[in-house]
């Protein structure tokens, strides 16, 4: 992981943290009310819609191992394994975009056809 003090790697790192330990209300505090996330599902639109889809994905999730971290002033990119119930370990990815300390933007990347094998 990187030991750059990014600011928009603080924040997509709450959020991640947050997130893989089933806490996603406090995941969605460094969220902005407008975010887009892309997803190898579709398009999210608006924090109630990310919220929404990141609390029933809760329900498999059993945690994530970091692979790497980097970030600047307004980006931050995070590689990890994703683990879940129906599959043990998936390669995942994450780009945010962070503006004035929330999360406008997520690009989230895995492969979604190792769920439809199970």
């Amino acid at each position: 992981m990187s030991n750059n003090p990014s600011p928009a790697l603080g924040v997509a790192l709450a959020y991640h943290d947050a997130w893989k330990n089933h806490d996603h209300a406090t995941a969605m505090k460094v969220v902005s009310d407008n975010v887009v996330s892309e997803t190898p599902f579709g398009l999210i639109e608006g924090d109630a819609a990310l919220h929404e889809s990141e609390t029933q994905f809760l329900g498999m999730l059993k945690g994530a191992t970091m692979v790497a971290a980097f970030g600047d002033e307004t980006t931050a990119l995070l590689m990890y394994y994703t683990h879940t119930h129906p599959v043990p370990s998936v390669l995942s990815a994450k780009y945010f975009t962070v503006e004035n300390g929330k999360i406008t933007a997520i690009k989230a990347l895995f492969d979604k056809s190792v769920f439809g094998a199970q």
